[in-house]
């Protein structure tokens, strides 16, 4: 009993001194000591260093845009003042200005230590000197909401919002729309300057809508024609009145030349029919100026009476239609007769 005892005893042991070995075989595999913050640290920083000092001898060769992102990936493995100095110059000298700008802002505001102090003057200077360069931007807020077919000009010329892009210095606004007046604005802006300018468009009086009750249209009184035709017809029948007297009387007189004549024995065939002929032709042209009286008096009654031929009866109208109404009157003679000729237009 005591032996199988100590076989069993043995055999344990010998188990337990396998399981021992086998645990103590596995635990460093899981147990290797890993490597030290601190130096995982070193390694990344002088990884960045590597990166910075081939890119600062790009740099040197005057290749910036090859050494940008080198110095970008230093910066981004070890971020420092020195990359970003740098980073900012090589936007600089690229001319990329608003890159320049905010780069050397992002210098600045790393805090650098005191070595960087000349740097940072430095790094304020071009950030005033490129921002002069810069244009300023300009939000037009016009007002009201949703007006349609707003027209914006600067300085004269045709400009796309609302965002507008300003050089430095004084410009004239100009926002006009549909049934609007047009609003001014003159704004002084500096280089990368942003700011919003607010616009409030008014109705145009001829387009703002009736503000009460339309009052009701009064119906035009009708004044009548205007006399003036009727004036002109007078007047032809007076002249013609004035020309048949003085013809009359000439008649008369050459009438009574021509008996004197006939009495006298030395009057000659030729003198007699010269009289005779001058009678008839001053009576013909009287009777003629007679019958021109009577026929535009009549005609210049019937108009005066009536109203007038025009229903219009405004100043300007009459104005006109003495212009275009006025006669001309042409007397003539011939060997035969004589008589006056009128044209009139109505």
């Amino acid at each position: 009993m005591g032996a199988k005892i100590s076989r069993l005893t043995g055999v344990c042991a010998a188990a337990l001194l396998a399981c021992t070995m086998v645990v103590t075989h596995a635990v460093p595999v899981d147990a290797q000591p890993k490597k030290q913050p601190a130096a995982a640290a070193a390694d990344v920083k002088g990884q960045a260093i590597a990166k910075f000092k081939e890119a600062n001898g790009v740099f040197k060769k005057g290749d910036y845009a090859a050494a940008l992102p080198l110095f970008q990936e230093a910066d981004t493995l070890y971020p420092g003042a020195a990359p970003k100095h740098k980073i900012a110059v090589c936007y600089d000298k690229l001319g990329k200005s608003a890159e320049a700008v905010a780069a050397y802002r992002a210098f600045i505001e790393s805090k650098p230590s005191e070595k960087y102090a000349d740097r940072i003057t430095e790094a304020n200077k071009r950030i005033a000197d490129l921002e002069a360069t810069l244009p300023a931007t300009v939000t037009l807020k016009v007002m009201p909401e949703g007006v349609a077919g707003v027209v914006i000009t600067v300085d004269g010329t045709p400009a796309a919002g609302p965002a507008l892009q300003l050089d430095a210095g004084e410009h004239t606004v100009v926002v006009t729309a549909e049934g609007h007046d047009p609003v001014t604005e003159v704004v002084n802006v500096r280089g990368a300057e942003t700011r919003e300018l607010a616009v409030t468009l008014t109705p145009s009086a001829a387009a703002a809508p009736p503000t009460g009750p339309t009052p009701p249209v009064e119906p035009e009184e009708d004044e009548g024609g205007s006399n003036v035709p009727a004036y002109v017809t007078l007047g032809i029948a007076g002249a013609g009145v004035i020309l048949g007297t003085v013809f009359g009387i000439q008649a008369l007189g050459a009438k009574s030349d021509f008996d004197d004549q006939v009495e006298d024995p030395a009057a000659t065939p030729a003198e007699l029919t010269d009289l005779a002929d001058k009678a008839e032709r001053a009576a013909l042209i009287a009777d003629m100026s007679f019958g021109v009286a009577l026929t535009f008096g009549i005609t210049g009654a019937v108009l005066l009476f009536s109203g007038g031929g025009d229903d219009e009866g405004d100043e300007e109208d009459a104005a006109e239609e003495e212009a275009s109404a006025r006669p001309v009157l042409a007397p003539y003679a011939g060997p035969t007769g004589a008589g006056m000729a009128a044209t009139w237009t109505f």
